[in-house]
C-alpha cells in the first residue's frame, strides 16, 4: 500500500519532500560532527538523500554507497562525485569498479526503505542487505529517510531486523527505540 502511495507521488512533491528531510539533516548536531556519511542513490521514488551526499562531498566529508554482491552481501564504496556510479544490481546506481571498498565504523548511514514504524523498525525489498550490514556493524548510525505516509505506528518485526535510531520524515523527526 505504501509504494503504491510513494509511486503515485508526482515529481515535484518528490523533489520538495526530500529537501525538507536533508535540509533537517544538514541541520542536525549529528550531521556536523559525523565526518563518514554511507548513502544511497535512490531507487524510483525514495526520499532523495543526494542533497546531503553532495554537501558533505562539499563539506569534505568522506561519502560511500552500497554495492550488493551475488552473495546476497553488501559493501560500501567510497565516491568523490555522485558521477562515480553506474547501474548495478536490481537497476540501482551503484559505484563504480575502481572505488575503494571502506570498512569504517564511526559513520552514519542514511536508510532508505519501504515502510517504518515509530520504533525504528524498517521494512526494506525483502533481501535483508541492510540488516546484514547493521548486523556485522552494530556501531553505525543508523539513520532512515521516508516520507510520512511510509510511516506506520508499529509493523511486525523478525529477530533479525536491527532498527533505525533516527527517521526523517518531510514532517517531523523520530528518534526511536532503536538508538
Amino acid at each position: 500500500m505504501h509504494k503504491i502511495l510513494q509511486n503515485k507521488m508526482p515529481e515535484q512533491e518528490i523533489y520538495a519532500k526530500s529537501e525538507r528531510i536533508c535540509r533537517n539533516i544538514l541541520n542536525s548536531d549529528w550531521y556536523q560532527c559525523c565526518d563518514v556519511i554511507y548513502g544511497y542513490y535512490p531507487l524510483a521514488k525514495e526520499a532523495d538523500c543526494r542533497p546531503v551526499l553532495r554537501q558533505a562531498l562539499a563539506d569534505g566529508k568522506t561519502v560511500a554507497l552500497p554495492r550488493t554482491e551475488a552473495d546476497c552481501q553488501m559493501d560500501f564504496y567510497r565516491i568523490t562525485s555522485l558521477d562515480e556510479v553506474k547501474e548495478g544490481r536490481f537497476h540501482v546506481m551503484e559505484p563504480v569498479a575502481s572505488c575503494e571498498k571502506l570498512r569504517e565504523t564511526n559513520a552514519a548511514v542514511l536508510v532508505p526503505g519501504v515502510v517504518f514504524d515509530r520504533q525504528g523498525n524498517r521494512y526494506g525489498y525483502g533481501k535483508g542487505y541492510y540488516d546484514r550490514y547493521f548486523a556485522e556493524f552494530p556501531g553505525l548510525y543508523r539513520v532512515a529517510l521516508a516520507y510520512e505516509i511510509q510511516m506506520e505506528d508499529e509493523i511486525p518485526v523478525l529477530p533479525t531486523d536491527v532498527p533505525m535510531h533516527l527517521i526523517y520524515t518531510e514532517l517531523t523527526i523520530y528518534q526511536t527505540l532503536g538508538g
